[in-house]
């Protein structure tokens, strides 16, 4: 197996268990706190990896406003939406479900931004996808939650679709690491303020809060730092396609950590993942390209081109 294939399936278990960890840290904290405290922890875990490999900084002035842009549409909006209506409806299982919707939304906006189509095979597995996850949404409606939260939470693949693309287009050149530095950095430059005054929830137990900061350590540490890395590299190297696939695979994980949680999950739930599997495959089946070096200026190439 090819090291994207590797990094894909590591990234789809490490964000499955994502918002379960959210779910657990929503007990005692506010969503501003478990958003600071993940990039946080995320921004630790990748400043010691990039202190330790020396990593020499590509960052240029003009990269600025594009990563300002990534900042705000790819982790703070998302990284404080999630936690909030988790806390909210108590639900981590149907809000991982959403995030499936990043792939279509992908070619929507790499239409506009990359200028790329999709091939006829990736486009079929795409709208295939959205055949299934559309059954999710239904699944929304039954359980009664409010439009402005569905609206909210069905906001969030959006800001993914918008963030892997520019990445793509205008900050190819800075290696995933940096990339991933800089982003948390500023993240936690914007999310800290918000963190220290947000009130925690009335219902918080002072015994749970050991467990609800070791739930956003691990969060920010391998979910936030490490798997943020490995995606980034996957954006670069293989398109905003590729990597955002990951999203489909990603309701997995969120809904069998909802079951062992007590959380309800329908027999559509359960057939609509199984078609969203079936897709995926046909996407990404021989998909993965050899990678160009990071460190020279690598021109736009198609989404998901054929190897």
């Amino acid at each position: 197996m090819s090291m994207p294939y590797v990094w894909f399936l590591l990234v789809c278990s490490i964000w499955g268990s994502s918002f379960i960890l959210m779910k657990r840290a929503a007990v005692c904290l506010s969503p501003a706190a478990i958003s600071a405290g993940r990039v946080g922890f995320g921004a630790l875990v990748v400043g010691l990896l990039a202190w330790r490999m020396s990593s020499t900084f590509q960052f240029r002035r003009r990269d600025l406003l594009p990563l300002v842009g990534v900042i705000l549409t790819g982790f703070v909006w998302p990284y404080t939406a999630q936690p909030w209506l988790i806390a909210k409806h108590q639900n981590s299982a149907f809000i991982g479900m959403t995030v499936a919707f990043t792939p279509l939304l992908t070619i929507v906006v790499a239409l506009f931004v990359l200028h790329t189509r999709p091939t006829l095979r990736q486009a079929l597995g795409v709208l295939g996808a959205l055949a299934f996850l559309s059954m999710l949404m239904w699944d929304g409606w039954r359980q009664q939650l409010p439009f402005a939260d569905l609206a909210l939470a069905f906001s969030v693949p959006l800001t993914y679709a918008i963030a892997n693309t520019w990445i793509r287009r205008w900050l190819n050149h800075v290696p995933p690491l940096e990339l991933t530095l800089w982003c948390l950095l500023g993240s936690l430059a914007v999310l800290f303020p918000m963190a220290m005054i947000s009130a925690a929830p009335a219902t918080a137990a002072t015994g749970s809060y050991a467990l609800a900061w070791g739930a956003v350590m691990i969060l920010g540490m391998v979910g936030t730092g490490v798997a943020t890395c490995l995606f980034l590299r996957m954006v670069q190297q293989q398109g905003p396609l590729f990597a955002g696939m990951v999203t489909n695979l990603v309701p997995i994980g969120a809904m069998a950590w909802g079951w062992l949680d007590a959380e309800t999950i329908t027999g559509r739930q359960l057939f609509a993942v199984m078609g969203v599997l079936c897709m995926v495959g046909l996407v990404q089946y021989r998909s993965a390209v050899t990678p160009a070096p990071i460190s020279a200026p690598a021109e736009l190439q198609p989404l998901g081109v054929e190897a």
